[in-house]
């Protein structure tokens, strides 16, 4: 699965951090001011395991690319998902960070302000490039610049386990929040009388994994007309009627309990224990492990449509460049190769999400791709999914993010449990988040 962005980089902004140690984010502390080198050189590329499920193929890729030409090599250092990003963060700010690392879509705002990242203009890639990303790549783009390369994209999206729908008399997923309230409802009280006990619906967050209420919260509160920032990203936005209508929908699976607060979403699925769950179709790798217990018994489906639309949060990763580095040509040739189509379509086996118009491809690349959507409907699903989607979500949560993700975790899961008010966690929410915002202008 996307793993959702950390809370331990609440540490100081990055910013902050350049403006009180001088040349801790100048160029000069890398390399001379506007240098941009050869194109040949060696970069430091900083990375977590992103290929979901083979935490060695980061390096074999970039083995590959070694091999494949002798003016750049790379020197790959693979950090933990828990704390990489801090790691990065920390070694930017003392002088000393890599050439080329990994950040999830939409990247960080802190970078952005302090100048610290090369847009993709400088890094080698023509506006013909450019143009073969689908609009979601507007999720990297700051003062009308784009500043990190797209790997792939993720999208929230509904598993459902076929043989639990059968059974209980369901031939098709819930395709609106009414439906889904509707099924998951009967399927719990149904299950509950023949002895299966299985609950009919999980939101992922409320369970062994709370940071994935966020991008769940969001996803829904999307769907319901709302937004997490005003126009301008200088108001937070949460207690608004779109918001309460989002929490009482979501409170309304435990008052009932129709869901069980503490059942692992994703558990649960792969045991037959909970019939429903949505969360980010990279997800499906963590399914697939199930092995007997999933194997032709589960499927995706589009979000259910909420009052206002059906869409969700988008995720994924990109690859972003030092400004300050020496070796920026050596960079962008690199990005260029990892990021590329080519590299893009083999991402698809893990079902990230092709982050090029297919149509503005290569032939053989176009091919490549096709062949992994025929005839699987679960493609079919995430792209009807994708093709829902807009930058706008991703763009408000980059400002005040880490804030944001930090206060949701414990206000939305203390709201939709009963723990505290609708308004209250709510206003809890847009309270913290606006100090955020306000020391952002």
């Amino acid at each position: 699965m996307a793993r959702p962005r950390s809370p331990r980089l609440i540490a100081v902004s990055l910013a902050i951090t350049c403006a009180l140690t001088a040349s801790a984010c100048s160029s000069a502390s890398t390399g001379a001011a506007g240098s941009q080198g050869d194109g040949k050189g060696t970069i430091e590329f900083w990375s977590m395991p992103f290929w979901i499920g083979q935490d060695d193929k980061v390096q074999q890729l970039v083995d590959e690319f070694n091999a494949s030409q002798s003016d750049v090599k790379v020197n790959l250092t693979q950090l933990e998902w828990k704390d990489g990003r801090e790691k990065i963060k920390q070694a930017m700010a003392a002088g000393q960070g890599p050439d080329v690392w990994l950040m999830n879509n939409g990247l960080e705002l802190d970078y952005l302000k302090a100048g610290s990242l090369a847009p993709l203009s400088d890094l080698g890639y023509t506006q013909a490039d450019l143009a073969k990303f689908t609009d979601l790549v507007k999720v990297n783009e700051y003062e009308d610049k784009l500043y990190g390369a797209p790997l792939y994209f993720d999208a929230t999206v509904m598993l459902y386990r076929t043989d639990v729908l059968e059974k209980y008399g369901y031939e098709k997923p819930p395709a609106t929040w009414d439906e889904l309230k509707t099924t998951a409802s009967a399927i719990t009280t149904k299950s509950a009388a023949d002895g299966s006990k299985i609950s009919g619906w999980q939101f992922k967050g409320m369970d062994d994994h709370v940071n994935a209420i966020n991008s769940t919260w969001e996803s829904f509160l999307c769907q319901a007309g709302g937004s997490l920032t005003s126009p301008d990203y200088t108001k937070s936005t949460q207690n608004t009627e779109a918001g309460k209508t989002t929490m009482n929908y979501m409170r309304s699976f435990y008052q009932d309990k129709t869901s069980p607060v503490g059942t692992s979403a994703l558990n649960g699925f792969i045991d037959g224990k909970v019939a429903m769950f949505s969360f980010y179709q990279s997800v499906i790798a963590n399914v697939e492990t199930g092995g007997a217990k999933t194997e032709g018994k589960w499927a995706v489906a589009p979000m259910p449509e909420g009052p206002k639309s059906g869409c969700s949060m988008v995720g994924g990763h990109s690859l972003v460049a030092n400004a300050g580095s020496q070796e920026t040509k050596a960079a962008g040739t690199f990005m260029k190769w990892l990021a590329s189509p080519e590299r893009s379509a083999q991402y698809m086996d893990f079902h990230a999400i092709f982050p090029y118009d297919p149509a503005k491809v290569e032939p053989a690349v176009k091919a490549a791709y096709d062949e992994k959507t025929k005839g699987d409907a679960n493609w079919t699903a995430i792209l009807e999914q994708a093709g829902r989607n807009t930058p706008d979500l991703v763009l408000q949560d980059r400002h005040g993010w880490s804030t944001r993700w930090e206060k949701q975790k414990s206000a939305i899961v203390a709201g939709v449990n009963g723990q505290s008010s609708v308004d209250g966690s709510l206003s809890a929410i847009d309270a913290e988040v606006g100090k955020a915002l306000d020391a952002e202008r």
